[in-house]
């Protein structure tokens, strides 16, 4: 009987261990996940995917671009002021610069970058930006912003440039270590292997500067078009178009939220120049006003997967539904 009675109380013990672990892994779960982020006339805000529980991230930078995350980091990143590149805690704390053109110009550094587009390959642990200025091109670095490498691109045959490219909005695909970009000196959207090699112009011509969102588990890539004000989709080699939505008001930054089929997107009102982000399913349907009245909205990021648990060797652990998935 007490063989019996102690056997029974291991495996209480053990049933309140595993319940107490679950309920705090829950509890972590999504703390900060499930989020819209955005910048906006120098700021960056974010809310929840339904537009509710609106807050700043960030107010004390007063020029903000492109934004992207690193989940697994629970770091945000953007284009600063005189086109630096930031790093901060998803919550906006620990800000640091990464990049500073000023600083190196003040060294004499010779190739100095002008960001106004980044990305991030958090499995390789790289950023990459698309330069504004000549000689514009693609760079990459470590995400802590050393070891700068610029992407050499050949030239492009039968575009208006042909010795140079400019990476206007870029995309990575990984997994078929492609890179696609809207090369806005040259009109389309391209892409080009991660070495930079095999320039493959496709056949999306794009005269104004039109943003790219990839979903890779349909092999699509969907774009903005701001001279139709339309959002469409095409297979990953431009072919196969299909109009999603039509009669828009100046559409430009997208995201996708791929596990619920839900694309989001701004729109500007060049009277009022206020922003508006609004979202739509994959299909078109259920066209939605989703955060109105913004000023100047000038990127947009989701976290829409995030996974925040409990570890006992650094308090917390990171991953996401992906890597869960794949376990």
């Amino acid at each position: 009987m007490n063989i019996h009675l102690m056997t029974y109380k291991r495996l209480t013990i053990v049933s309140m261990i595993i319940l107490l672990i679950s309920v705090v892994q829950f509890t972590s779960y999504g703390q900060g996940a499930r989020k819209i982020y955005w910048s906006e006339d120098g700021k960056i805000r974010r809310a929840n995917l339904d537009g509710s529980n609106v807050e700043n991230v960030l107010t004390n930078d007063n020029w903000i671009r492109d934004i992207a995350l690193d989940i697994q980091n629970h770091k945000i990143y953007w284009i600063g002021g005189a086109h630096s590149i930031k790093r901060a805690n998803l919550d906006g704390t620990d800000v640091e610069t990464i990049y500073n053109p000023q600083a190196l110009n003040a060294d004499k550094v010779e190739r100095i970058h002008s960001p106004v587009t980044i990305t991030l390959d958090t499995s390789a642990e790289k950023i990459y930006w698309g330069n504004m200025w000549g000689p514009w091109g693609m760079t990459r670095a470590d995400l802590d912003g050393t070891n700068i490498e610029d992407i050499i691109i050949l030239p492009v045959n039968g575009g208006v440039f042909n010795i140079r490219v400019d990476a206007e909005d870029i995309q990575l695909d990984v997994k078929e270590g492609k890179i696609y970009f809207q090369d806005s000196l040259n009109d389309n959207i391209a892409r080009v292997d991660m070495d930079g090699s095999n320039y493959e112009n496709l056949p999306l011509t794009t005269p104004y500067h039109d943003k790219i969102a990839l979903d890779l588990s349909n092999n699509r890539i969907f774009r903005t078009t701001i001279i139709f004000n339309e959002i469409r989709s095409y297979f990953l080699d431009g072919t196969n178009r299909d109009i999603i939505l039509t009669n828009l008001n100046y559409p430009i930054h997208i995201a996708l939220d791929v596990h619920s089929q839900i694309i989001y997107w701004s729109e500007r009102n060049h009277e009022t120049e206020e922003s508006t982000i609004r979202t739509v399913n994959f299909d078109g349907t259920n066209a939605t006003d989703l955060l109105t009245g913004l000023n100047y909205v000038y990127g947009i990021a989701l976290d829409t997967e995030g996974v925040y648990g409990v570890s006992p060797e650094k308090n917390q652990i990171t991953t996401t539904w992906g890597n869960i998935k794949a376990e």
